[in-house]
């Protein structure tokens, strides 16, 4: 079970350094924006993806979370893509309920709720063989409102699932959820800025997935760097 802040990563490097037992999530959003220069995890392709987790698999040995994003597709490729994950030693896997391809800084839009429970079914029976939990992650709220992400916890929840992820939140979203008898099977993750993890925190979810500020953080430090390199350029002119 996730608990805690959840390193967001996709260095084996600092994996390798943390020497930390908790599960790290591989971020298909910071993949494509460090491989592609562009801040949309829908250009990374389910191949792409696949390639190289299991290579970081492999140089790691650590307790991966997987970015299944939407499934890549269908229900087909939804347990396709939990079967191939699960083989590449992934231990949990993230399903979010965009259309696919799912985007980043704005969603592109959402599934139907039926279409997404059976997706969700769709990965349980993918990954059944390597004991994968299924972790779905729920960001449409600005799509479809608060009482419809309620029914598609409730939902969750009555087929089995142990944990659910909550995105794209605002303050006011999240002290209704706080309120909710199920609210101990709900992680956040912070996919904008509306709110801030100290924020969060104070609200005590069972866990908390900082993918802006690692991006935020990134970011910063290739503009360091750029910054560097400018004035070193500069120097030898």
């Amino acid at each position: 079970m996730l608990k805690g802040i959840i390193p967001v990563t996709i260095s084996a490097n600092l994996i390798k350094n943390l020497e930390s037992d908790q599960p790290l999530f591989v971020s298909g959003r910071l993949l494509a924006i460090m491989t592609l220069g562009k801040d949309n995890e829908g250009l990374i392709t389910r191949r792409e993806y696949l390639q190289y987790f299991n290579t970081l698999s492999i140089e790691t040995g650590a307790a991966l979370i997987a970015d299944g994003q939407s499934g890549f597709g269908n229900e087909l490729s939804a347990w396709t893509t939990a079967k191939e994950l699960g083989n590449a030693g992934a231990r949990y896997l993230v399903l979010n309920d965009q259309k696919w391809p799912s985007t980043s800084i704005e969603i592109a839009g959402t599934i139907s709720e039926k279409v997404f429970i059976n997706m969700v079914k769709a990965a349980v029976a993918g990954g059944k063989d390597y004991d994968l939990q299924i972790i779905p992650k729920l960001e449409g709220i600005t799509k479809y409102g608060y009482a419809e992400l309620i029914s598609r916890i409730e939902l969750l929840l009555k087929m089995g699932i142990k944990q659910i992820i909550v995105a794209r939140l605002t303050r006011k979203e999240l002290v209704q959820l706080k309120a909710e008898k199920f609210f101990s099977k709900i992680g956040i993750e912070l996919d904008n800025t509306d709110l801030d993890l100290k924020e969060v925190q104070k609200f005590k979810p069972t866990f908390i997935v900082p993918v802006e500020s690692v991006i935020a953080n990134t970011l910063s430090s290739e503009q360091q760097l750029y910054e560097f390199y400018s004035k070193e350029k500069n120097y030898e002119e």
